[in-house]
């Protein structure tokens, strides 16, 4: 049987695409000069990322039970979220937490798409809304910016420039100033930026080096991280199907494009390339999908404004499934949504259950680091020395009882205090000695102990613990 020829790409087709849209033939960067188009995505979009903005702003500022509602205090290895205290110690929980987002991101791109990168991803968020209409209000429309770009610099360029960068640099120190209010909370950072940078300059070189990322990812690089940088345009694919919603151009309703007065022409695309002109990544949305698209919408406002122009129905760039585009139905319930959601039930059941079993404090007993591992004393007692470290994961002060577990017969626990108060959120470390009776060792040496603690809200914790003694001849 003889094979079927595949036909090749035809480089000679001005839709036929080997390169990025950003790219030229030599290599060279292709600035992107999205115009706006106001339609009804647009302006949703606007309420979400201003929303979006407003909640990042001033969440590290907010006082929840005494505490800050979000801190992320990587130097005491200490997370709070909505007044719950996560420590080192509470690994399981970033566990169930990391791998949660990851499966609903997967769900979600599955049902929506790449939602996420159009309406709630921080590069969108902040490049859209804010750097960008700094730079329009300042630079003027898209052709303006291209024109003042390509001129040569006057004192008119130097001004705009100047003035359109020392604003975005007054947002960058603010952005950058919130993201370490998260690390390191509000009251610190008030100190912070109130005193000299030779008194912080770990802190002080953190801020410096976002600030100067921020000015090259929304000065320069842009756009070019969604298509190059971004992980997340790479591995889409694996995630999407014919069933997910993307935006798409609805080929059969379009073609062939032709002007509005061409009577050969009888699909409803004229062929204004507006679409194309509004795209923050460059791209030709009627050549499919593709990575560098973030599902944005500007593509349907833009589209949708002309076909009310022209007398022509709303909706030949739209939301919707590959499989609607092409003529099918679309089914909503598929096997990988399932297998999702039974992952995601199991894993916040599984979360719920170690959160509800969880205490206020740990406690851990480390063997001290000595020269002989015991010390057999003249009454012929073996004498083993460890350290107690308490952790008081709570938002008060509590006390502690530290105890032998069980039959506890001749063993016993050699402590400067009788009882322990730890204060909120601290850590206390102690040293403490268990001796035993040398007859209570086995042949080998050793004997397993129980050391329990006890705190005044009645929880509990064990550990156990294996003195060492000299084995028997």
């Amino acid at each position: 049987m003889d094979t079927p020829s595949v036909k090749k790409p035809d480089a000679k087709n001005p839709n036929y695409r080997d390169k990025l849209y950003t790219i030229d033939s030599k290599g060279n960067r292709n600035w992107v000069y999205p115009q706006i188009v106001w339609g009804k995505f647009l302006k949703l979009r606007s309420i979400v990322a201003y929303t979006l903005m407003i909640v990042y702003l001033i969440a590290p500022w907010i006082k929840y039970n005494g505490g800050s509602l979000i801190l992320l205090n990587l130097h005491e290895r200490k997370f709070t979220f909505f007044g719950a205290d996560f420590w080192a110690t509470d690994t399981i929980f970033f566990m169930f937490f990391l791998t949660s987002m990851g499966l609903i991101l997967f769900l979600v791109t599955s049902i929506l798409g790449r939602v996420w990168c159009g309406w709630a991803c921080p590069e969108t968020v902040f490049l859209e809304f804010l750097f960008r209409p700094i730079e329009r209000l300042i630079e003027g429309s898209a052709s303006q910016r291209k024109r003042l770009d390509e001129s040569p610099w006057s004192k008119e360029k130097i001004f705009k420039k100047t003035l359109k960068h020392g604003i975005s640099a007054f947002c960058a120190v603010i952005i950058a100033n919130t993201a370490l209010a998260y690390f390191i909370g509000p009251d610190k950072l008030i100190e912070v930026m109130t005193s000299s940078p030779a008194a912080n300059p770990v802190l002080f070189s953190v801020m410096i080096i976002l600030i100067l990322l921020m000015g090259f990812q929304f000065g320069w690089f842009r756009e070019q991280f969604c298509t190059v940088l971004c992980p997340y345009a790479r591995f889409q694919s694996v995630m999407l199907d014919p069933d997910s919603l993307v935006i798409g151009y609805d080929l059969e309703r379009g073609e062939p494009r032709g002007k509005v007065k061409d009577e050969e022409a009888s699909g409803d695309c004229v062929d204004c390339k507006l679409c194309v002109r509004v795209c923050p990544t460059g791209i030709d949305i009627r050549n499919g999908l593709q990575l560098e698209c973030i599902n944005c919408s500007q593509c349907i406002d833009a589209c949708d404004s002309i076909m009310d122009k022209v007398g022509r129905p709303r909706g030949l760039i739209r939301y919707d499934t590959e499989r609607k585009l092409l003529g099918g139905a679309r089914r909503f319930f598929r096997p990988r949504l399932v297998v999702y959601c039974l992952i995601l039930a199991a894993y916040f059941s599984a979360f719920y259950y170690f959160l509800k079993i969880r205490t206020n404090f740990d406690f851990d007993v480390l063997r001290e680091a000595k020269s002989s591992m015991f010390v057999e004393s003249t009454d012929g007692r073996i004498m083993n020395q460890f350290k107690l470290r308490l952790s008081n994961k709570s938002g008060e002060n509590e006390v502690f009882d530290i105890k032998i577990g069980g039959d506890t017969g001749e063993i016993q626990l050699i402590s400067p205090l009788t009882e322990i108060e730890v204060k909120a959120g601290e850590i206390f470390d102690m040293p403490i000695f268990i001796s035993v009776e040398k007859e209570m060792l086995a042949d080998k040496g050793q004997k397993e102990v129980v050391l329990v603690a006890h705190s005044k809200h009645n929880e509990t914790l064990e550990k156990t613990l294996n003195i060492i003694g000299p084995k028997k001849e």
